[in-house]
């Protein structure tokens, strides 16, 4: 023991420059992996996180629709250029709009939003934007009177600069 300290407190021996430039490149690999790997994580979590909140408004608007769908029980669904539009025809034509104006998603007379004001103040959180819904029909023709219709709704949300994109498609019968 006494000659490890010994060999520690000779102040002749030091550090070569060789010595010391090869430590400074290890520790400046070490740090420069280190650091890609953390920004490389961050980076994918805020994606991932983007990509759930997307999922979650996109359910909640598609179910809106599907739900509207059902509770209106319409003779004919035709498609316009913004939307799609319910129509009843038991003696009078009654028609039930949805569309997307101002990037919003609007049943009717209402405003189906998808920004949660209850923990977070909606200027500081991204928020969904609906941008387009279509209507395909079975046949590809404007009108659907019965049969398999196809709803495609596309959202967008801007993060960090970032747009990101989803698509959620839905096959509905009636």
């Amino acid at each position: 023991m006494r000659e490890f300290v010994k060999k520690w407190r000779n102040e002749e021996q030091g550090l070569t420059l060789v010595e010391l430039i090869a430590a400074m490149t290890l520790l400046s690999i070490a740090a420069g992996i280190i650091f890609s790997v953390v920004t490389f994580g961050i980076n994918t979590y805020n994606r991932i996180e983007t990509e759930n909140a997307l999922r979650d408004d996109a359910d909640l608007l598609m179910s809106s629709i599907i739900t509207e769908l059902y509770a209106y029980g319409p003779d004919l669904i035709s498609t316009n250029g913004n939307g799609i539009t319910l129509v009843r025809d038991a003696g009078t034509r009654e028609e039930q709009k949805i569309f997307i104006r101002d990037k919003q998603l609007h049943i009717g007379s209402r405003t189906v939003d998808t920004r949660s004001d209850v923990d977070m103040p909606s200027q500081t959180e991204p928020t969904s934007e609906a941008s387009s819904i279509e209507l395909k029909c079975k046949t590809n023709v404007t009108e659907c009177g019965s049969g398999l219709i196809e709803i495609r709704l596309v959202l967008e949300q801007n993060h960090n600069g970032r747009n990101q994109q989803l698509t959620l498609e839905s096959k509905f019968g009636f």
